[in-house]
């Protein structure tokens, strides 16, 4: 399957392919390539969707790399869901994106105009709604179709949602998928007079607003709303430059900033590293929430794994999760190139989730 030689007219590329095209090293592409590489094309269609709508084709290959990644047999041998695995603890997977809304901006479009103009709510808000649609459309399908399957209803069903709805749509970090599957929004120190001292207070959010005025119900696992639902597998650092990230090429001119979870400290640590200084694995910044309210609950010992953070009610009734995450676990990540001119480095705003 050769992903890159175009098979349809270039007026139809994918903004974020013909990106590719025409800047990717082959040192990049060799590290798609080998994502790609005993995947199969069930209905034939696959690289022209790479070509013409890239984001789910490229989260579907980063699942299948992830997968390989923990020897995790895939059996291509059913049309559906995406990713069907056997072995010792079989369970399924079904990949979907948040997309942007009617006539909302594409996360291509993004440039350095829409970064001074950001608005951290806005955004965090925009990112609830499309997950929260993106995380419900594929439930009624289950409902409708995937739960009749004989090899789906007896296993473990993970859904694995990766956010491309706007610009900048990584600076979301976990707050907004948290939001939608526990109601949790943040956590922040104030003082309480009853008690003389600093309390942490923990802020929930029961609905989001759309622009219409209409309300969207969050908390889909805090309570029993889809027990067919094991878990969700999220990450808002699979992109392109988790590629680069990975890649042999040595290009002195590219930067990585990043934000990584410090448990020792009340927000994330900041980094800016030349890419000989800078690590990253495949893992990093790969998200597991679990179904308190599941028929078939997902083990937390199948991704319990450096770089993976996990997330799960130790009691259904309280919204705020337990999390399982490593020191350093990857919060965001920006490729930077300073080619042609000084280095301006960004500084991700805290505020999205800084913990993680």
């Amino acid at each position: 399957m050769d992903i890159f030689n175009p098979v349809v007219d270039p007026n139809l590329f994918h903004p974020n392919f013909a990106h590719v095209l025409q800047r990717a090293t082959e040192h990049d592409r060799d590290v798609l390539r080998s994502w790609a590489e005993g995947f199969v094309d069930r209905d034939g269609k696959f690289v022209t969707e790479f070509q013409t709508t890239f984001n789910s084709s490229f989260w579907e290959l980063y699942l299948f790399a992830v997968l390989k990644e923990l020897s995790f047999p895939v059996d291509f041998g059913h049309e559906a869901p995406d990713f069907v695995i056997g072995g010792n603890t079989p369970f399924c997977i079904e990949a979907v994106t948040a997309n942007n809304a009617a006539g909302g901006a594409l996360e291509s479009e993004a440039d350095f105009q829409t970064l001074m103009n950001l608005d951290l709510e806005t955004l965090l808000n925009e990112s609830t709604i499309r997950l929260a649609n993106a995380v419900s459309s594929k439930y009624q399908k289950y409902q409708r179709r995937y739960g009749t399957l004989p090899h789906v209803s007896d296993r473990p069903f993970v859904l694995a949602v990766a956010p491309f709805e706007q610009p900048f749509f990584w600076f979301q970090n976990a707050q907004a998928i948290t939001r939608v599957l526990y109601t949790y929004d943040t956590s922040r120190v104030e003082f309480d007079p009853e008690f003389g001292q600093e309390m942490v207070v923990d802020e929930c959010l029961e609905y989001i607003t759309k622009p219409n005025g209409s309300q969207v119900p969050l908390g889909y696992f805090a309570e029993p709303q889809m027990p067919e639902i094991s878990a969700v597998l999220y990450s808002n650092t699979a992109t392109w430059g988790k590629v680069r990230a990975l890649s042999a090429d040595s290009d002195p001119y590219v930067w990585f900033e990043t934000l990584r979870r410090d448990n020792n400290a009340p927000e994330a640590s900041h980094s800016l590293q030349r890419r000989d200084e800078y690590s990253e694995s495949l893992l990093d910044g790969l998200y597991v929430f679990h179904n308190p309210h599941a028929t078939r609950p997902l083990g937390l010992e199948l991704f319990r794994l450096p770089g993976v953070t996990q997330y799960w009610l130790d009691d259904p009734e309280m919204p705020v999760p337990t999390v399982d995450a490593a020191d350093g676990a990857l919060l965001q990540r920006h490729v930077v190139n300073t080619r042609g001119g000084p280095l301006h480095p960004l500084f991700f705003p805290l505020g999205a989730g800084g913990r993680g």
